[in-house]
C-alpha cells in the first residue's frame, strides 16, 4: 500500500496514489481538472459586451464580440452599422446592392435595355406607361447603344413610330433628345 504525504490516504498502487496527490486537498499546490465542482479557471469580463468568460476564451471573445467598433461594418446601401462576414445588412439592401448596376453578376453593359434604364426612367416618355415599357433605336441601327440613341416607349408608341402615325410622336422624341442630351453635358 502506498500513502499519501499530504493527508495520510492509502492507496493501493502507485499511480494511483501520483492521481491522489495531484488532487488531494491538503496539497498546496494541487492542479484541478476542467471539470464541473472545479474552479481553477480565472473569470475575466469582455470590455465590449460585459458577459464573463475564462482567462484562455476571453481575448478571442473580444476579438469577435458583436459591440466591438472594430468588428462593425457599414451598410454600402444604408449606411447602417452591422455585425456579420456580409456585404450588406439585409436582404433588402442585399436585393438593391446585388440587383442593379454593375454590381450585379449578370450585369452586361452591352445589352441595349439595360443600358437604356441605366440613363433614362423605364417609361414611355410620351404617355408615362411604367408597366410595359420597349426600347426605341432613334437611328434604328441595333448595334448602336449610345444612351441618346435608346428611347423608352410603351409598344403603342413604338409601334405609331414606326407606322403612319410617325408624325404624331417624332417631335415629342426629339425633344426629348434635345432635353437628353443637355442635362448629360
Amino acid at each position: 500500500m502506498f500513502k499519501c504525504n499530504y493527508c495520510d490516504k492509502e492507496c493501493k498502487n502507485e499511480n494511483s496514489l501520483r492521481n491522489h496527490s495531484r488532487l488531494c486537498k491538503n496539497n498546496p499546490n494541487r492542479s484541478l481538472p476542467n471539470i464541473i465542482g472545479f474552479s481553477n479557471k480565472l473569470i475575466l469580463e469582455c470590455k465590449h459586451c460585459k458577459k464573463e468568460y475564462s482567462k484562455s476564451n476571453i481575448k478571442r471573445h473580444e476579438e469577435s464580440c458583436r459591440i466591438n467598433e472594430n468588428n462593425l461594418k457599414q451598410c454600402p446601401v444604408c449606411e447602417i452599422k452591422f455585425f456579420g462576414n456580409k456585404v450588406t445588412c439585409s436582404y433588402s439592401c442585399a436585393n438593391t446592392y446585388f440587383r442593379t448596376g454593375k454590381d450585379n453578376g449578370n450585369w452586361k453593359d452591352d445589352r441595349y435595355r439595360t443600358t437604356c434604364f441605366l440613363y433614362h426612367k423605364k417609361e414611355c416618355i410620351i404617355c408615362g406607361e411604367n408597366k410595359i415599357v420597349t426600347v426605341h433605336h432613334m437611328n434604328e441601327n441595333h448595334d448602336d447603344n449610345r444612351p441618346e440613341n435608346l428611347i423608352p416607349l410603351c409598344p403603342t408608341h413604338h409601334q405609331y413610330f414606326h407606322s403612319t402615325f410617325r408624325n404624331e410622336v417624332e417631335p415629342k422624341i426629339l425633344e426629348y433628345i434635345e432635353q437628353f442630351k443637355l442635362r448629360m453635358a
